[in-house]
């Protein structure tokens, strides 16, 4: 996956974890602007995938504010419920259970309907609208900002039709040992996952843009 900039000659390979330093204040607000004004077209950061095709917006994930991100957005909830729904196809015994059912209580409550005083009807529901009417969603147990970046790195993981997933000045509120448990996390899900950052990371190998647009590779002692 390649990461380019308008106001760049080269492209940055984005690696399963790779860390992007921007030291000129004005450029990492730039950049992260351009993160959330992302559209896939016509940007000055442009984001490719390995066939040189374009990310979409709704294949990325952008973190800014690692505590106020709710997991359980109607995007990742419905991609969630497609996985679930995919799943129950794989259990065709238990697919035609719960469409028995779906259509008892379809039949429970037209009866309701019938009986009412106004002219009420219903829709077939769905398997989606089901799992949403059963408030099914996704437990989150983190009691610190560690916890919830791992906890949003493991959810990004199942989310199979997600590409990117970017954390903006992440490092901020983690330290080393954190750092290195969520890199190497990182590794592990083999998904690419960038994190942008306004100063150097201590201990890592990170793509450093200095205030002369100058881009490095190095690793930071």
């Amino acid at each position: 996956m390649n990461l380019n900039f308008d106001f760049l000659d080269e492209k940055l390979e984005i690696g399963q974890s790779t860390i992007l330093v921007l030291e000129d204040v004005n450029v990492f607000a730039k950049v992260v602007q351009g993160f959330y004004q992302y559209t896939g077209e016509n940007d000055f950061l442009k984001i490719f995938d390995n066939k040189q095709k374009n990310i979409k917006p709704n294949e990325m994930i952008l973190i800014s504010d690692i505590l106020g991100f709710d997991i359980n957005t109607r995007s990742n909830l419905k991609l969630i419920y497609q996985d679930l729904e995919e799943q129950l196809n794989d259990k065709p015994d238990v697919k035609s259970k719960i469409e028995r059912l779906k259509i008892e209580l379809a039949n429970l409550i037209s009866h309701e309907l019938v009986e009412h005083e106004l002219d009420l009807v219903g829709d077939k529901i769905t398997f989606q609208e089901l799992f949403l009417a059963l408030g099914i969603h996704i437990e989150v147990m983190d009691d610190t900002i560690f916890e919830k970046a791992s906890e949003i790195l493991h959810i990004y993981k199942y989310l199979s039709r997600m590409k990117l997933l970017v954390f903006i000045n992440c490092a901020s509120y983690l330290n080393f040992n954190e750092l290195e448990q969520i890199f190497e996390y990182v590794e592990l899900n083999n998904k690419p996952v960038l994190f942008v950052e306004p100063r150097k990371i201590h201990g890592f190998i990170q793509h450093i843009l200095d205030e002369d647009y100058f881009l490095s590779c190095e690793n930071v002692v």
